[in-house]
C-alpha cells in the first residue's frame, strides 16, 4: 500500500510546486515574496491541484496495475516517472473544455474545466485581493518616509532601466505621471521594478 501511495504523493507535491510557480511567475513575479507570507488562499489553490494530482496518481497506478490502462512512452513503465508526469500536466489537463454553454451574458465551460470552476475563480480573486492588501501595507510604511509626491515621481522616472523595452518604459512613466499619491507611485514601482530596485530607489531611512 505504501509503495503505491508514495508515487501519488510525489505527483501531488509536483503539482503543488508547478501550480505555485506558474501563478506567481505569470501574475505576481515581483510581489510573490509578499503573497508567500500573507496569502492562505495561495496555498489552498496549490493544495487543491496537489490533491487532484494525488487522486489521479492513485487511480492511474491502480488501473495500470490491473491492466485496465496501458501507458506507452519513454519511462512511463516506472511509477515514479508517471507520478512526475501527472504532477506536471494535471493543471493543464484540467483546463480542457469540450464546449461552452451560454446563459445570458455568462459562458460556462463544460468538460474537465467544470471541476476547476468550482474553486479556482474564487481563490484567484482572493489571492488578487491578498496581493493588493500586502502591497499596500508594504508600500505605505515606505511612503511615509518620502512625503513629496513630485520628488518621488521624478525619482521613480529617473530610475527606469534604459535597457527595458521602450513600450514598457513609456507605460510605467505614464502610470507614474497619473499617480495621485506617493503610495500609488511606490506600488507601481514595486510591481514594475521589484523589491530590490524599490529599496535602491527609495531606501528605508534609518
Amino acid at each position: 500500500m505504501l509503495r503505491s501511495f508514495a508515487p501519488a504523493v510525489v505527483a501531488g507535491l509536483v503539482a503543488i510546486a508547478v501550480s505555485l510557480s506558474e501563478l506567481l511567475t505569470t501574475l505576481y513575479p515581483r510581489t510573490a515574496f509578499l503573497l508567500l507570507r500573507r496569502s492562505r488562499a495561495l496555498y489552498v489553490y496549490a493544495a487543491a491541484y496537489g490533491l487532484i494530482a494525488l487522486v489521479v496518481g492513485l487511480l492511474l497506478d491502480r488501473f495500470t496495475a490491473s491492466g485496465t490502462i496501458q501507458l506507452e512512452g519513454f519511462g512511463l513503465s516506472s511509477p515514479w516517472i508517471r507520478a512526475v508526469a501527472v504532477g506536471l500536466t494535471v493543471k493543464a489537463f484540467l483546463h480542457l473544455r469540450l464546449f461552452n454553454v451560454s446563459v445570458g451574458s455568462q459562458s460556462v465551460p463544460v468538460g474537465l474545466e467544470t471541476l476547476v470552476q468550482l474553486f479556482e475563480p474564487a481563490l484567484l480573486r482572493t489571492i488578487l485581493l491578498d496581493e493588493f492588501t500586502a502591497v499596500r501595507a508594504f508600500t505605505t510604511a515606505r511612503a511615509r518616509e518620502y512625503p513629496s509626491l513630485d520628488a518621488v515621481k521624478a525619482r521613480a522616472k529617473a530610475e527606469i532601466p534604459p535597457t527595458l523595452p521602450s513600450q514598457e518604459r513609456a507605460a510605467f512613466a505614464n502610470d507614474i505621471d497619473r499617480a495621485t499619491g506617493v503610495i500609488e507611485v511606490m506600488e507601481h514601482s514595486l510591481r514594475f521594478l521589484g523589491r530590490t530596485n524599490l529599496d535602491r530607489v527609495f531606501p528605508a531611512k534609518p
